[in-house]
């Protein structure tokens, strides 16, 4: 890849892979599956009815004098599809700063890729969770729960909620969902609710923190993600203002890379440009005596399934 003038610097591209997410909190890439697809856009087949049989159906048996099995009608359309682009930020050395550092044993390239990787780890998770996260993205498969039902109130009934929504992805999709992705005050909300507590109590144990690997076997789920990643909330230029970037939300879904990128079996996907690599960092000169530094990813976050999830917002207040 050259752009404008750009070049591959390996060694900073390894670094900043080494460094990779700042945290464990940091969940964009697990709760997105990463697809590699072969062109910049491209559409998904839509096949309609492939998950069940209307009654009574064919009989699947090929008796005596049966030329051929039975042909049933499966409609196949195209929908919108994928749109990739080159995506990220940079920063900028100036010649003589990076040698006067250099003379105190400190590497200024590889101070600033360390504060660019983080930023844009930070700008990743924000599309994440606006896209996992979004009413309008899961219209028709979401619900908001009333104050009562709230899973910070002692009386609300999460493990209820959780087979809702289990059973109507399975009726929607054919398929239970394997993954429940939620934001951090949610989780701190399951992790002394009286409904998992008692829960483990009667399966697990009566004493020790809950885990994650709890929750998630309360819940009746086999991934448990929890979006625990801070970022500063404030205005560019104002007190910074920490908050979590992934809200009071809660998503169970089917999460699994799908087998080509033409026909999507993940509620949420990651598409990447074949052949590319993500957080490579290009090295240019705009200057001079200016080396601009920029950390890239060349794909898209997307939500390629919704009847593949079920969406509980104000989970929390």
């Amino acid at each position: 890849m050259n752009l404008m003038g750009a070049k591959l610097d390996t060694i900073l591209t390894g670094y900043a892979r080494l460094l990779g997410a700042p945290t464990e909190s940091f969940i964009a890439d697990k709760a997105f599956p990463v697809v590699d697809v072969p062109t910049k856009s491209g559409q998904f087949y839509n096949v309609a009815g492939g998950f069940g049989a209307a009654s009574p159906g064919s009989r699947p048996i090929i008796t005596d004098g049966k030329p051929a099995p039975d042909v049933i009608d499966v409609a196949v359309s195209r929908i919108t599809g994928w749109e990739v682009d080159l995506n990220g930020v940079g920063v900028q050395v100036s010649a003589h700063s990076a040698e006067y550092l250099s003379g105190n044993g400190l590497d200024l390239e590889q101070a600033k890729v360390a504060v660019l990787n983080r930023y844009n780890y930070i700008l990743r998770e924000r599309i994440a969770a606006g896209i996992a996260f979004s009413a309008t993205v899961f219209s028709g498969y979401t619900a908001a729960l009333a104050a009562a039902d709230r899973w910070d109130v002692s009386t609300s009934d999460p493990v209820g909620d959780a087979q809702d929504a289990i059973d109507l992805v399975q009726k929607a999709t054919g398929e239970r969902p394997n993954s429940l992705i939620v934001g951090y005050s949610v989780h701190k909300a399951l992790r002394q609710h009286p409904a998992i507590l008692e829960f483990l109590s009667r399966t697990v144990r009566t004493t020790g923190l809950v885990s994650e690997s709890d929750i998630a076997q309360a819940l009746d789920i086999q991934n448990y993600y929890v979006g625990g990643a801070v970022a500063n909330s404030a205005v560019e230029g104002q007190t910074a203002t920490n908050a979590y970037i992934w809200g009071n939300s809660a998503l169970f879904c089917t999460l699994r890379p799908s087998p080509q990128a033409m026909t999507p079996q993940s509620a949420l996907q990651r598409w990447r440009f074949r052949g590319s690599q993500d957080g490579s960092v290009m090295r240019w000169q705009p200057t001079p005596y200016m080396t601009q530094l920029d950390q890239l990813w060349n794909d898209q976050f997307g939500a390629p399934t919704p009847a593949a999830g079920y969406l509980y917002t104000t989970v929390t207040a």
